[in-house]
């Protein structure tokens, strides 16, 4: 796998891929992680987007952040002004992304498309943000609801008014309950420590609202990006968080669907609703729908370029 170094952080190379697309294209699709997979689990959606028909196809750019993947480890740790664990902000992310795009394709960095999974989604919309008319396109899967976390949505067992019968799923006993919640309140926190490095303390209040701030796709008016908005099935998200977190079967669909499906919902309101789509259900799919089900999302990122490029 190809790496580069940015000019700010000489010593430290990124992992990417550029995959080429048609001459004629000027327009960029950046693929954005999640914390939980690197760059390679994209591969197969590019490789299905690729044989569709569209024209001109697009280049695609997948990469990992520092400390993710065969990335190096974020030369930031090594600052004094930064806490242990938290090597970089968004805001950081956001500042190296800009640089990498700058550094890897500068003549197609002025019309990008972003593709992003989880935590993915606040790189997005804060890059959408801070350079206004770049971004004509995103396509959220499964985004990580950055403005609350399970502490706020799941009752806590060791609260007095706390009913274990009323407050979960039926026939559930209080150890699986209590090991879940402190598991899930734990690992979620903003606060959490990661692999990556990645700090979220500050996303909450940098982005408060799914649906704030308004982004501006257009060069010529004030127009939004076309945006699309996914979200997972839920019995397989379930699934997934018992097998993965031992998560009881129907937490999910008491507690945590019904904050998602708001959070999706305020998602497509980051544009002109005649330029949101969604939230669609992915299907078969938990929260890393890339993996799950790269057809369906092939075919979504094909209906949001013909989009972007005035094809429909």
């Amino acid at each position: 796998m190809p790496t580069v170094t940015l000019p700010s952080k000489p010593d430290a190379p990124i992992a990417y891929e550029l995959f080429p697309g048609d001459a004629t294209s000027n327009l960029l699709v950046v693929c954005l992680n999640g914390l939980g997979l690197p760059q390679g689990v994209w591969k197969p959606t590019i490789e299905l987007f690729q044989q569709s028909n569209l024209s001109p196809k697009p280049w695609i750019l997948t990469y990992d952040r520092y400390g993710q993947g065969a990335s190096s480890r974020d030369p930031r740790e090594s600052w004094p002004s930064k806490d242990p664990g938290y090597a970089h902000t968004l805001d950081d992310v956001t500042d190296d992304l800009h640089e990498l795009i700058q550094t890897l394709s500068p003549d197609r960095s002025s019309r990008i498309v972003f593709v992003n999974n989880s935590i993915g989604a606040h790189v997005a919309r804060r890059y959408a943000d801070r350079y206004p008319t770049i971004v004509e396109g995103i396509l959220f899967l499964d985004s990580n609801p950055g403005n609350t976390d399970y502490e706020s949505i799941w009752p806590n067992p060791k609260d007095p008014s706390f009913n274990l019968e009323q407050m979960t799923p039926p026939g559930t006993p209080l150890e699986l309950y209590e090991a879940a919640y402190t598991k899930m309140t734990t690992i979620f926190a903003a606060s959490a420590k990661n692999n990556e490095g990645f700090d979220r303390r500050e996303i909450k209040n940098i982005l408060p609202d799914p649906s704030k701030p308004k982004l501006k796709g257009s060069k010529t008016s004030d127009e939004g990006p076309w945006i699309t908005v996914v979200g997972h099935e839920l019995e397989q998200f379930s699934k997934e968080e018992w097998a993965m977190m031992k998560v009881p079967l129907g937490m999910a669909a008491m507690y945590t669907q019904p904050m998602w499906e708001k959070y999706n919902e305020g998602l497509c309101g980051l544009t002109d609703p005649d330029k949101a789509r969604g939230p669609l259900i992915a299907p078969k799919s938990g929260h890393f729908v890339q993996k799950d089900n790269p057809s369906f999302v092939a075919e979504q990122l094909q209906d949001l370029i013909k989009k972007v490029e005035g094809l429909h």
